[in-house]
This record gives C-alpha cells, sequence and structure tokens, in this order.
C-alpha cells in the first residue's frame, strides 16, 4: 500500500466514524479517540484538533479532569503541524480547558501561564472578548496564589474591555471575582457593591437558562461571603440556602458541595457544631463523588474546625493532616499554607508548642516564597500569639510588627486595630 493509498484509507475510517455515530447517542465510547487516531494518520491535523478539542470538551463536563488535560496537551502538539495564521483560534481553546483543568486541581501557578498564552492568542487575533476572557483568567489565578494587588488591576482591566464591548455576562463574571480580591484585601463593602451589580446584571435577563442561574447562585455565594466575614451569619445562611437552592435545581454536585461546606461555617457561627459537621460530611461526600481533590481537601479543612470547637482536638489535627496531604499531592501551595497554619492551630490546643511552631514556621516559609501575603500575615500572627503566650515578648513583637505593616498595606483596618491592641499591651506608648 502507497503512502498515498494509507492516508486515503485513514481519512475515509475517520470520515465513516463520523458519518455513523456522529449523531448517535447510543455511539460506542471511544470512538472520537478513534476518529482522532485516524485523523492524524491521515495528516488532517485541524479535522483532528477539532474532534480532540470535542473529547476534551466533554471529558470536563463528565469532571473527568485527568483526561482533559491529557488531551488538551494533545491539543497543543497538534497545532505545531497546521499553519501559524490558523492557530490562534484553537489554541484559545485548549488554553481555556487547560486553565478550567488546572484552576480544579489547586494547579494555579500552572494555570497562570496558561492564561497569559490565552491572552498572547486573543492579542494577536485582536479578540476583545478573547482577551477580557484571558485577563479574568489571568486575575483569578493571581488572587488564588496571593498577588493580590496584581489580581486587582488585572480584574479591573477585564471589567473594562467587557463593558466598552457590552459583554454584560463577562462584565458581571470580571465584577464577581474582582469583589473575591476586594474581600482578600479587607475591602468589603466595594466587595458588596461589585457583588451587587453583578447580581443586577444576571436577574435583569428576560429568558433566564440555567447557565444563568448558575452564574446568579456563585454572585448570591459571593453575598454570602461578605456578609459571613462581617459577622451577619442569618444574611449569610439566607443568601447561601437560596444559592443552594438553584445549583440543586442545575444539578451542580460541585456547586452544592462548595455551599455546604460555607452553611457548614455558618452554623458553626451560630452555635450549631452537630449541624455544621452534618453539613461539612455532606460536602465531603459530594466531593468524592465528583473526585474533586482540592475540594476535599477544603471539606477536610471545614470538618477539622468544626472538630476544634467541639474541642475534639486530635480529630482535627487528623482532619488538617489529611487537608495537608491532598494539598500538597495537587501542588496547591495556597492551600498548604492554610492547612499549615490549622495544624499549628489544633497543636496548639493540643499544648504541644513546639509541633505549632513548625508549622506556622513551615506556613510561613512557604507563603514567602510565594509573595502570598495573606498567608504571611497570617502565619505571623499565630507565631506572635505563641510567643506571647511563651513569655517571648521581644519575639511576639517582632512577629506582630512585621504582621502589622501587611496589614496596614493590604488596608485590613480591623485586623491591623487587633494587631495594635496586642502590641500595646506588652508595649505602652511613651
Amino acid at each position: 500500500m502507497t503512502n498515498d493509498d494509507t492516508t486515503t484509507f485513514h481519512r475515509r475510517v475517520a470520515e465513516e466514524l463520523g458519518a455513523r455515530y456522529g449523531g448517535d447517542e447510543c455511539a460506542p465510547e471511544g470512538w472520537r479517540e478513534i476518529q482522532t487516531w485516524h485523523w492524524e494518520r491521515a495528516g488532517a491535523y485541524t479535522a483532528a484538533i477539532e474532534t480532540a478539542l470535542a473529547i476534551t470538551e466533554m471529558r470536563v463536563a463528565r469532571l473527568d479532569f485527568g483526561g482533559a488535560r491529557q488531551w488538551t496537551e494533545r491539543v497543543l502538539t497538534l497545532l505545531e503541524r497546521i499553519d501559524v495564521e490558523s492557530r490562534p483560534p484553537y489554541e484559545l481553546r485548549a488554553c481555556a480547558l487547560a486553565l478550567a483543568v488546572l484552576e480544579f486541581g489547586g494547579q494555579y501557578r500552572e494555570g497562570l501561564e496558561y492564561a497569559r498564552r490565552m491572552l498572547r492568542a486573543a492579542q494577536r487575533t485582536r479578540n476583545a472578548e478573547a482577551e477580557a476572557r484571558a485577563l479574568l483568567g489571568i486575575g483569578r489565578m493571581q488572587r488564588e496564589l496571593g498577588q493580590l494587588v496584581q489580581a486587582e488591576t488585572v480584574l479591573h482591566n477585564a471589567r473594562d474591555l467587557a463593558a466598552r464591548g457590552e459583554l454584560s455576562d463577562l462584565e458581571a463574571e470580571a465584577r464577581l471575582h474582582l469583589a473575591k480580591v476586594h474581600q482578600l484585601q479587607g475591602r468589603h463593602l466595594e466587595a458588596l457593591q461589585e457583588l451587587q451589580m453583578a447580581r443586577e446584571e444576571h436577574e435583569r435577563e428576560e429568558h433566564e437558562t440555567i447557565d444563568e442561574k448558575l452564574k446568579l447562585a456563585r454572585v448570591l455565594t459571593g453575598i454570602g461571603d461578605v456578609y459571613r466575614v462581617l459577622g451577619a451569619n442569618q444574611e449569610a445562611f439566607t443568601f447561601y440556602t437560596r444559592a443552594l437552592s438553584l445549583e440543586q435545581g442545575r444539578g451542580s454536585l460541585i456547586g452544592q458541595a462548595i455551599l455546604k461546606d460555607k452553611l457548614a461555617l455558618v452554623l458553626l457561627n451560630q452555635n450549631k457544631p452537630a449541624d455544621a459537621l452534618v453539613s461539612a460530611e455532606e460536602s465531603l461526600h459530594l466531593r468524592r463523588r465528583i473526585n474533586d481533590i482540592v475540594g476535599q481537601a477544603r471539606s477536610y479543612t471545614v470538618i477539622g474546625t468544626v472538630m476544634s470547637c467541639l474541642g475534639r482536638h486530635e480529630q482535627a489535627m487528623e482532619s488538617y493532616r489529611r487537608a495537608y496531604e491532598l494539598q500538597e499531592w495537587t501542588q496547591n501551595p495556597r492551600g498548604q499554607c492554610i492547612a499549615l497554619i490549622h495544624l499549628g492551630d489544633a497543636a496548639r490546643a493540643l499544648r504541644q508548642p513546639q509541633a505549632a511552631v513548625l508549622h506556622y514556621e513551615q506556613a510561613l516559609a512557604l507563603a514567602r516564597r510565594d509573595r502570598d501575603q495573606i498567608g504571611i500575615v497570617r502565619a505571623l500572627e499565630r507565631l506572635g500569639d505563641l510567643h506571647y503566650a511563651q513569655a517571648q515578648q521581644s519575639q511576639a513583637l517582632a512577629r506582630w510588627n512585621e504582621a502589622l505593616q501587611i496589614r496596614e498595606a493590604l488596608r485590613h483596618v480591623d485586623e491591623a486595630d487587633k494587631l495594635r491592641y496586642r502590641i500595646r499591651a506588652i508595649q505602652p506608648a511613651g
């Protein structure tokens, strides 16, 4: 068989597979994967890319993120086989899928590189919508990495670009993520303003689709987060409950799991630890069903928090240790930092100060490495508190003063006031 004959054979098989199974809901599993291979052997790389992208999207929809990542990488490899001028649309789709996979797995640093690649592709084609989406991705990753100043700037740019292009849905999404940054910066009223504007945008839709309801649920969840941080637990409970009903109506297991963790924290604040534990355990069960490893780590953290409030510190330690192991496995530095701080808290409760110092110091080193200002300040505060409890006043002052500088830079007014009070208690003015 000549090369031409081989090429023709593979093309005919690929075409026959598409004709036979393209519209068949009962088609055999894996036919698209076989079709992609035949397109490649036929040298029809554009068709291979389109099929591989369809496979990736289906795997993401099924929450098969491991398989989705493999197929995304295959698409990016195939891109090298087509003309440079033809690549950007496929590159944008592939990078967006890679970003979704990496974000789900908590691999934010790698996700940031794909978001930046998206931005370059969008700018080459002068695609304003794709550029706004890429900026949104960059801002989300920077927020997760604790790079709040950079995230704020990028998300502002995404919001403004979407507004200029009259991309109202994208503008609302940018407001949602900008609000999350403001909340981490302690700027709760600004966060609430962005969320209210996003909420108005979603509620003004004349024909609310399932997707719109999901987006509204995310905004309502964000509003609940602000109220919870401000101590308005009943208001937070109301918004979380409404968001949960929307997530349940769509059948979104990941959305339900997120909200059950958040409801657990509200219930804990309302002195209902038994109910909180039930909610957190329901979240963990849902996350296991969808193999959400990063989410499982978060659920274990919430369970540990409930156990601590119940005085069951050994069980809390075990939950925090499990959370740390999962965050380490997914290479999520921010998650590792949070888990280490909780491990330090549990060690203190168990009267193991040396173990607590070790966990806090590990968290601090990790946060400094990644320039995670929130992680740095939390570890410093905990170390200062521990030094103070051990009558090591100079060490406590050093930690608290460094933490105060960061809190002031981040404009965390309430937290800064609490630090000043602690500092004055052992170092009176004058």
